[in-house]
Parts: C-alpha cells; sequence; structure tokens
C-alpha cells in the first residue's frame, strides 16, 4: 500500500549482513527503500546483489564495527554523501552468550554491552544527527505540520519482559533492557526534529518451541510487518512492540 511505500528513502540497518537484520532488509527493500547495511561479518555471496536487482533499489554494505563512535560517524557521513539522506536506521546489531549469572565474566560482560547497548546509541545517535542535518535544510513548518523526517528503531528482547528457561542470558537481558530504556527519551527529545523513535521484541527466536503459543520459534520473514510499519508510520513513536507469539503473555511451563 501506498502508506507504507519507503520508494526513495535510504535505511541503515546493523547487523544487517543476515539473520533477522537480512530480513529487516529485504522488508524495506520491498517498500522501495534503498538498503545500507553496517555489519563486521560478511553477507551471503550474491544475497545483496540479487536483493537490490529484484526490487530495483540501491543497496550496498560496509563493514563497520558498531562500538566504534569514529568508525560509525564515518560511515554514515558516508551514506548521506552516496544516498543524499539516512530517513531509517534499525538497529539489529547484537551477541548473546548462554552462561549463568554467577560466572559470567568481565569480558563477556563488556563485549555484549559494547554491542548490544553502546552500538545501538552510537549508530542511533549518528543517524539522527544526519536526520536532524536534513531537516536543517527545509523550511521550518509549525511543530503541528512538521514533516516526517525520519524513524529510528531499536532491537530488544522479549526476555526484557519475562524471563525464558531456555537460556541463561541474565546479561544479554540487562543489555537489551538499557536498550529499551533509550527509546522513550530519544522519542522526546528527536520529536521537534520529526524523527520517531521505536522497539521491537523479535527475540521469540531465542525461545524454545514450548514458550510461545503456536508451540514453535518465530520466522525472520515474521517480524517484517512490524519493522515495515514501525518505518513508514507517521503516528507512532516511543512505543514498546512486542512480537513474541505470545511469549510474554501466557505462564508456560518449560522442560527442566
Amino acid at each position: 500500500m501506498d502508506q507504507f511505500s519507503l520508494k526513495g528513502n535510504t535505511a541503515v540497518i546493523t547487523g544487517g549482513a543476515r539473520g533477522l537484520g537480512f530480513a529487516f532488509a529485504e522488508a524495506l527493500a520491498e517498500a522501495g527503500a534503498n538498503i545500507t547495511i553496517l555489519d563486521i561479518g560478511t553477507p551471503q555471496l550474491g544475497s545483496l546483489q540479487t536483493l537490490a536487482m529484484k526490487h530495483s533499489v540501491k543497496l550496498e554494505a560496509y563493514k563497520v564495527d558498531v562500538t566504534s563512535r569514529e568508525q560509525v560517524n564515518q560511515v554514515v557521513e558516508t551514506i548521506e554523501k552516496e544516498f543524499g539522506s539516512v530517513d531509517v536506521n534499525i538497529n539489529a546489531a547484537g551477541v548473546v552468550t548462554d552462561e549463568p549469572f554467577l560466572t559470567t565474566s568481565d569480558k563477556d560482560l563488556s563485549s555484549i554491552f559494547n554491542a548490544n547497548f553502546v552500538g545501538s546509541f552510537l549508530v542511533a545517535q549518528a543517524c539522527a544527527n544526519a536526520m536532524v542535518r536534513k531537516w536543517e535544510k527545509i523550511d521550518k513548518p509549525k511543530p503541528q505540520d512538521a514533516p516526517l523526517i525520519g524513524s529510528i528503531i531499536l532491537i530488544s528482547s522479549v526476555a526484557t519482559h519475562i524471563s525464558t528457561m531456555a537460556q541463561q542470558i541474565s546479561c544479554y537481558t540487562v543489555s537489551k533492557a538499557a536498550v529499551r530504556g533509550l527509546v522513550k527519551p530519544f522519542a522526546m527529545e528527536l520529536a521537534q526534529y520529526g524523527i520517531r523513535v521505536e522497539k521491537t521484541f523479535p527475540d521469540l527466536l531465542k525461545q524454545f518451541n514450548q514458550e510461545s503459543m503456536f508451540g514453535r520459534v518465530g520466522e525472520p520473514d515474521e517480524l517484517k510487518p512490524a519493522i515495515l510499519y514501525l518505518a513508514a508510520s507517521t503516528w507512532t513513536t516511543g512505543q514498546d512492540l512486542l512480537v513474541d507469539g505470545g511469549v510474554s503473555s501466557w505462564k508456560h511451563r518449560g522442560n527442566w
């Protein structure tokens, strides 16, 4: 539908080389957006070319450490020059380790928080500054008539709403709770520039089948409608959107 068209927009997607991040890239490309991927990993051979040709969009992948402010700022500025603007940012990069809270090491504590929280903060900040630069170039209407300049989407975890017996992921969960904490203040500060900030919870893929009301884990494609809605909606900001197969809505019994 036209209201969900992103034709001419440019999306910056972290962790987009594979998995959920790539599924998000597919969803936005289907809606007409040009795609830029920030990842330390390498996309599957031919996957990006196939996606670009299928939907007639421009697509580029950049090898970036999202925990490096210098690298992040540099690549976002490059994207601005090569694509013209930054309109959508999806922060899907992240790491998780399955280990007990009592023995979580300093090394894992640091690496998980850097990748999941600091990386999301730095990329969202760089993209928001790019969006503000776009806002500064337009005539300033009254606040109620301000156009939508951009949208920032942060990927959290259903584990921040309900604990899972499938894994021991206390450090990961706390890092994702910190990501959740970014959404409302970001949304409040950036609204004046026509920038929306959202959060979604696609962590159903990390749960065992018995934790879902549907008796199975979710597929990456099942997150596409939520991501497209958050990227294209003009009247949603500062909200949580749980896409978890009902995991957080019932008291399930796991296997011990």
